[in-house]
């Protein structure tokens, strides 16, 4: 599988190519490493409030599937909110992610992760719009991203490229 990786500001670009049934997108993945850097007793609520207000919603707070994955009908935002963890990108022999705790990793719809890591961590996902996800977990349920309007902001706020680069 072939993996491009660049740089834009403090935002690091993935760009994956399709792997078996799992399609990626055009789209590259997008990750703020530190974005939402913040270790005072109730971080998870502030981040949920700084979600909501840029219109991401229908979240969680757990860890990542242990299998490779991709969601059909919707973008994703991942938040680390305690500890750290390895998510593999793109399907099985793709990228490996080294994330942290306040760093955001935006998945495009029909981009494969997964995380090896079984505990210590955890993660706040998130929804543009707060639309529900579907789980796509093999190549029986296999189908390609829905064309999907971009959302209207980047989860980590202006400051983020999203916009930009998801065109």
């Amino acid at each position: 599988m072939s993996t491009k990786v660049t740089q834009r500001g403090p935002a690091t670009l993935i760009q994956l190519d399709p792997w078996e049934w799992i399609p990626n997108s055009c789209l590259p993945v997008i990750v703020y490493p530190g974005a939402f850097a913040d270790d005072r007793p109730g971080m998870i609520e502030r981040i949920k409030k700084r979600l909501h207000a840029t219109n991401w919603g229908n979240m969680w707070v757990a860890g990542i599937y242990p299998y490779p994955h991709y969601h059909s009908n919707t973008h994703e935002a991942l938040v680390m909110v305690e500890g750290s963890c390895t998510i593999q990108l793109g399907g099985p022999g793709g990228y490996t992610l080294e994330a942290g705790t306040g760093d955001v990793v935006l998945l495009p719809a029909g981009t494969g992760h997964s995380s090896p890591t079984e505990s210590g961590y955890r993660v706040l996902g998130a929804y543009p719009g707060g639309r529900s996800w579907d789980l796509i977990t093999d190549a029986a349920d296999h189908r390609p991203p829905d064309d999907l309007p971009l959302p209207a902001h980047d989860p980590t706020g202006e400051r983020g490229v999203m916009r930009e680069v998801w065109q």
